[in-house]
């Protein structure tokens, strides 16, 4: 699944704008929670897709990975920590533990599979509910400065 993961992001051109505030890319902190059921999706991946954006496909997607207490902040890859202000489609994509860990990163307009340590890659946990890049179910306003979002509540 995180194989195709990384080609439907690529194929799709997704990425962000770049935007002048805060840091040299424009990124701002943004952090939150993914609970299932009101449990910590720990090791669940977040990605950020700016919604009305479907140019500079070469800058990174924001990601998070879920900690075991169902934080996470979002990280650009090599641009930095954080996401451009802006309206977000958020996907989730939560393994069941049987892959080998990697994430998918845009990087320079190429995707890499990245290992990450925390990540449970494998088969989906909530089947790709949360992953339908025709139909998000779930959104995020990103606003300039710090961003503390409210938890993202996965259910069946």
């Amino acid at each position: 699944m995180i194989k195709k993961l990384a080609l439907v992001f690529a194929a799709a051109g997704f990425g962000m704008a770049a935007a002048g505030c805060g840091n040299p890319a424009g990124l701002v902190p943004v952090s939150g929670k993914v609970l299932y059921h009101g449990e910590p999706a720990a090791g669940a991946v977040v990605y950020f897709h700016r919604e009305g954006q479907a140019g500079d496909a070469h800058l990174p997607i924001p990601f998070g990975i879920v900690e075991d207490d169902g934080s996470f902040s979002l990280d650009s890859d090599n641009l930095g920590y954080g996401a451009l202000p802006g309206t977000y489609s958020v996907f989730v994509e939560w393994g069941d533990g049987s892959g080998d860990g990697t994430v998918p990163v845009k990087t320079k307009g190429k995707v890499k599979l990245v290992k990450r340590s925390r990540v449970r890659s494998g088969a989906d946990r909530v089947k790709g509910r949360y992953f339908d890049i025709s139909k998000p179910l779930l959104h995020a306003e990103v606003k300039p400065g710090s961003n503390q979002l409210p938890p993202f509540e996965l259910t069946d």
